[in-house]
């Protein structure tokens, strides 16, 4: 019986095995479980917390920027060069829109407004991905004024939205393109728009709303808004009438002379460094930078013929003229200075006692130098100059000489001391180093042709400073074109102000230097096409040959003004001049003079006249209109002009030339209209090109006309090089025709 009975507990042994069997199966199946949830909780509520946590943000938020107004930039007397523009972004949200209807008449009250395709509108009104769907950008205040009224009047409040933009705009369009830059869409691009970018550009702001679990808005209390702050304001150091001057005159150079690979002027006061002016021909249009200028239409013509409109090589011929017009040709492209820096050489023999005013120089028209012979711009030759003579007359011997008597090593010490070794540290992106050979390998050969500006390169705002050191006394500056900077308030943020670098010579080796080259241009120097009348200018040319292939030129001129307390100093480089004379003197030195005639008198500088300049005076004719015949004889009279009267009247009704003009007083005649004149007398105008001043004066006079004495009206040897009225031009008697004189000769 108890075998029996041991059976069942057997059976119910065997089975409480298997249930706890199970048991610990499910409690470790469910532990397991338990385990993976807890760990993937972990990783999801721990390990991605802040991953998962943005990413319900980003859901939730939506963002609107708030663009910053980038700083102005203005000319040293507050002109604005650069500003801008406020427009609209008209946007939508289409997750606000309630219904169908209200979607059409969104779409189509914002085609007939903005003049936007109704169907484009359509198509993002449907989109619900992303919050904001710009319909027009650059909205006029105007127009967005209409979007306003729309959104009121059909209550469309949160389901339109407008946000200000800002446009940069450049009031002058052209002028100092190459030194303001332009904005590209990541900010500055070229100039000082990219080098004070970060100044410029301020912080943008933002507004922050809640979506609610349909993407719909929130209430505002759910929105943060963050203020942009704007950009800093730029002060620069270019005057805007100096600028334009300097732009004028400029063009007009490059264009007489066929300039085939861009020109470039600066004007700088020589004591601070400050930059007056800078300027690249051509110039573009900064609001429009894409756009290739007039200047490029043959080089663009010829790439069309050569490779085909639809061909790669063309498209990248575009880009590349497109920027070279970008391109800031007197910071980042070098040149062979050629005989401006006669005035270095000069300037080292004077200081380091190797030569004496007195020392006299022969030059039969070269120069033999480690038997190479080297030959004068004058091949006929100098004969004997003294120091001076040989300066002025840029003998290319005497330079030689006095780099003999000077020696490599001290050179070259001075060759780094004028800067011509580095950079000059502008406040402008972009600028190139200097090309020159080393002192270690350099023979007397190199040096002699150093000695006047050849065989190595440096850029137009490095030889102006570096001539400026000689125009300030001796001290080579830093140049710079920011004056200051400023937030919205007017509180000064920064102010730049001069930064001598070192003495380079003494005040009294400088002005020597000065005093001849000024003593040049009056008398008959090289530079004398750089006279102007009242003033004494030191100037100095060059010519320089441009690579060592074909016969390229590069014709320039530096000058500095009054040549006693220079206020002024200017560089003008001509890059490849292909009409008429390809010397300095000719090409670059006229126009100098033009800037000068024209800056001095805005600049407060009162001219000196001699008595031989007196003579040569122009008046400014006097208002005759109105007053009786006897009264204008007689103010005619005193002021030493003749008349001719046409009429039988006893009053003065009209007169030629007209109150205001300039005119020589020499032969000078005014026609005075009184009543009963039946027409204006009419005279055909003479040709006086080639003309000495006398000559022209007197075949204009014998015409009927007056003359305006323009140009290089010193000395004697000066012809007429261009009249403002065509030969055989019909005019009224007694009109004033501007007649421009100059030296023909070519030297530097």
């Amino acid at each position: 019986m108890a075998r029996q009975n041991d059976k069942p507990d057997s059976i119910l042994g065997r089975q409480g095995s298997t249930i706890r069997s199970r048991s610990f199966l499910l409690f470790a199946a469910c532990t397991l479980v338990a385990a993976v949830l807890f760990g993937r909780l972990f990783y999801l509520q721990i390990l991605k917390y802040q991953d998962y946590r943005t990413a319900v943000i980003e859901q939730m938020i939506y963002e609107t920027p708030i663009t910053a107004a980038r700083g102005t930039i203005t000319d040293r007397n507050g002109i604005v060069l650069a500003t801008n523009y406020t427009t609209e972004r008209i946007f939508i949200s289409p997750h606000d829109i309630e219904s169908e209807e209200e979607r059409v008449l969104i779409c189509q009250g914002l085609s007939d407004i903005l003049g936007v395709d109704y169907d484009y509108i359509y198509e993002e009104a449907q989109k619900t991905r992303y919050k904001d769907r710009t319909i027009k950008k650059n909205v006029d205040e105007d127009t967005a004024d209409v979007v306003r009224q729309f959104i009121a009047d059909n209550n469309l409040y949160r389901k339109i939205n407008l946000a200000e933009m800002t446009t940069r705009v450049y009031p002058f369009s052209t002028l100092a393109s190459h030194v303001i830059g332009f904005c590209g869409t990541d900010g500055g691009s070229y100039g000082l728009e990219y080098s004070y970018n970060s100044v410029l550009s301020g912080t943008s702001g933002k507004i922050m709303a809640a979506k609610n679990g349909g993407g719909g808005s929130m209430p505002y209390n759910y929105e943060t808004y963050i203020d942009a702050s704007n950009g800093a304001n730029l002060t620069s150091t270019i005057d805007y009438k100096i600028q334009s001057i300097v732009e004028n005159y400029l063009e007009q150079a490059a264009t007489e002379a066929g300039c085939n690979s861009r020109a470039t002027a600066i004007a700088m006061s020589p004591s601070s460094g400050e930059i007056l002016a800078w300027a690249v021909y051509p110039s573009f249009d900064l609001n429009n930078p894409m756009q290739i200028v007039d200047y490029y239409n043959n080089k663009i013509a010829s790439a069309a013929a050569t490779y085909g409109e639809d061909t790669e090589e063309y498209k990248k011929a575009l880009s590349g003229y497109l920027l070279e017009m970008w391109n800031n040709k007197a910071l980042s492209e070098t040149y062979e200075p050629g005989s401006t820096s006669k005035v270095f050489i000069t300037s080292m023999a004077l200081e380091e006692n190797k030569a004496k005013l007195t020392d006299t120089f022969y030059c039969p028209g070269h120069y033999v130098v480690l038997g190479t012979t080297i030959h004068c711009h004058k091949t006929t030759g100098h004969g004997l100059v003294d120091f001076a003579r040989g300066l002025q007359q840029s003998c290319n011997p005497t330079m030689m000489m006095l780099s003999e008597r000077v020696g490599v090593e001290t050179f070259m010490k001075y060759f780094s001391a004028f800067g011509l070794d580095a950079k000059t540290g502008i406040d402008l992106p972009g600028e190139t180093s200097s090309v020159y050979m080393s002192p270690s390998k350099m023979t007397m050969l190199d040096l002699a042709v150093y000695s006047f500006g050849q065989r190595y390169n440096v850029t137009p705002i490095q030889q102006l400073t570096a001539i400026s050191a000689v125009a300030n006394g001796g001290t080579l500056v830093t140049p710079h074109i920011v004056k200051q900077i400023t937030d919205d308030s007017g509180k000064v943020l920064a102010s730049f102000g001069t930064t001598e670098k070192r003495q380079v010579i003494s005040q009294d080796t400088a002005k020597t230097i000065c005093s001849i080259l000024a003593e040049g241009v009056a008398t008959d120097g090289g530079a004398k096409n750089a006279y102007v009348a009242g003033y004494s200018v030191a100037a100095k040319t060059g010519t320089s040959e441009k690579g060592s292939v074909g016969d390229k030129r590069i014709a320039s001129t530096v000058a500095f003004a009054p040549s006693y307390d220079p206020q002024i100093s200017i560089i003008l480089i001509v890059d490849e001049p292909t009409i008429g004379s390809r010397y300095g003197s000719t090409v670059a030195a006229p126009y100098i003079a033009k800037m000068l005639s024209e800056i001095l008198p805005y600049m407060g500088v009162e001219p000196v006249y001699t008595p031989a300049e007196m003579q040569k005076l122009q008046i400014t004719v006097k208002n005759y209109r109105g007053q009786s015949l006897d009264t204008a004889i007689n103010s005619l009279s005193a002021d030493g002009l003749t008349y001719e009267i046409v009429g039988q009247g006893t009053s003065v009704i009209n007169q030629v030339p007209t109150s205001g003009s300039k005119m020589s007083a020499e032969n000078g005649k005014v026609i005075l209209y009184t009543s009963g004149a039946e027409s204006s007398a009419m005279a055909t105008v003479p040709s006086v090109i080639g003309m000495t001043a006398a000559d022209a004066n007197k075949r204009l006079a014998d015409a009927g006309f007056n003359i305006c004495l323009s140009g290089a009206t010193n000395g004697t040897g000066a012809t007429a090089n261009s009249q403002s009225l065509s030969p055989g031009t019909v005019a009224e008697r007694g009109t004033v025709i501007t007649v421009d004189f100059r030296y023909s000769e070519t030297s530097d």
